[in-house]
C-alpha cells in the first residue's frame, strides 16, 4: 500500500509556500515521525487554480495502514494550520511493491512478481 499527501503550495491571499518554508515544515513535522519517504514535486490545480504541489509518500504492508494513517492525518493538520490550506488530500493506494537491501534479491522478486525481468 502507498499512503501520500499532497500538500498544495498556494497561501490564500499570501503568496505561495517557497522552497525554505517546505524545506522547514519537513524538517520539524514529517522527519520527526516517518524513519523514511519520498518526496515528489507536482503541479495540480484546486478550485481552478494551477499550483505547485509538493507530494509525500511511503510504501508499506497493508498491515502498517492503521498504524501510518493517523501520523499523515497529523502532518495534514499541521500543514494546513502552517499555511492557512483548505484541505490537504490523502490518499491511499494499492500497489506491487519488493524492497531490499540485496539488489539480487529484490531483482529476483520483482520477476517473480511479474513486475519485470531480472537483470
Amino acid at each position: 500500500i502507498r499512503l501520500e499527501i499532497t500538500m498544495g503550495r498556494n497561501i490564500p491571499n499570501a503568496g505561495k509556500v517557497s522552497d525554505g518554508m517546505m524545506d522547514e515544515f519537513i524538517r520539524t513535522s514529517i522527519m520527526p515521525r516517518f524513519e523514511f519517504g519520498t518526496f515528489i514535486d507536482g503541479v495540480g490545480f484546486w478550485k481552478g487554480e494551477m499550483e505547485e504541489t509538493k507530494i509525500f509518500y511511503i510504501e508499506m504492508p497493508e498491515s502498517q495502514v492503521a498504524e501510518m494513517m493517523p501520523l499523515f492525518v497529523d502532518v495534514a493538520n499541521d500543514y494546513k494550520r502552517a499555511f492557512r490550506q483548505e484541505a490537504v488530500l490523502i490518499s491511499e493506494l494499492q500497489t506491487e511493491t519488493a524492497l531490499s537491501d540485496d539488489a539480487e534479491a529484490t531483482a529476483e522478486t520483482c520477476q517473480g512478481a511479474g513486475l519485470g525481468p531480472a537483470p
